[in-house]
């Protein structure tokens, strides 16, 4: 019998040194998973508990490796009835913390800044349209069973297809219950050219959304081949997304 105990206890004992020690690459492919394909961790180091990786966007062959680590630190608290993640990057003005609980998930506020370049890495049709500027990402603390409010600024909105620079100020809301469904509406804030939609995210169903980009007559002429990598012309406007 003791030595069975003993045993199990060597095997319990290298369960919890694996788990612990899993390497911080192990979660490439959840993340590729979550993402199909289009984020990746690179020259991961540290484990999944405390480690560190380059972002890698791809374009669904190649990826381009983001400048800036990506560092996150998890914490198991209450008997393991609780746990915590810290995540932080050069982009973010303050970390980024969640926690589960046996109440769910907590998000706290945050915010960060994102180049619009990097989308290009993405693919069409963002690597012909080549945004440039700023994307400003803010959300309001979240948890499980409440409403949830994100809003995204695109500022000194630049492209390489459009001679006008800047083009404007453009956002994105998004906001509702994510297990239910999001409400996500764009707004042209200034500027000659024109973004406006709207449409709703519901989790296992492809986005509803109906959009429209458009210029005024005076900046049409500047404007029109970086309109036509928008979207479908439709009269004065062009409908976005749809080609």
């Amino acid at each position: 019998m003791k030595g069975r105990l003993a045993w199990v206890g060597l095997l319990l004992t290298g369960i919890v040194a694996w788990v612990v020690l899993m390497p911080a690459s192990s979660l490439n492919n959840a993340v590729m998973n979550a993402t199909s394909g289009r984020l990746q961790l690179i020259n991961s180091s540290g484990s999944v508990w405390n480690g560190r990786a380059q972002l890698g966007l791809s374009d669904g062959g190649t990826v381009r490796a983001l400048p800036g680590d990506v560092q996150w630190h998890v914490l198991v608290l209450g008997g393991g009835l609780w746990l915590g993640l810290s995540v932080n990057h050069p982009t973010m003005l303050q970390p980024v913390h969640l926690g589960w609980a046996s109440g769910g998930i907590t998000l706290q506020a945050g915010k960060m800044e994102i180049p619009a370049s990097w989308l290009s890495s993405l693919g069409a049709p963002f690597n012909t349209i080549k945004p440039e500027g700023v994307f400003k990402l803010d959300w309001a603390r979240w948890q499980t069973g409440e409403s949830a409010d994100v809003t995204m600024k695109w500022v000194d909105a630049q492209s390489a297809l459009a001679s006008i620079r800047p083009l404007g100020e453009y956002v994105v809301s998004l906001k509702g219950m994510p297990e239910k469904e999001m409400n996500l509406t764009i707004q042209t804030l200034k500027g000659p050219l024109f973004i406006e939609g709207q449409g709703k995210l519901v989790p296992n169903r492809r986005m509803a959304f109906s959009g429209y980009a458009y210029s005024d007559e005076k900046s049409r002429p500047a404007l029109t081949g970086l309109l036509s990598q928008m979207g479908r012309q439709e009269g004065d406007k062009y409908r976005l997304g749809v080609f």
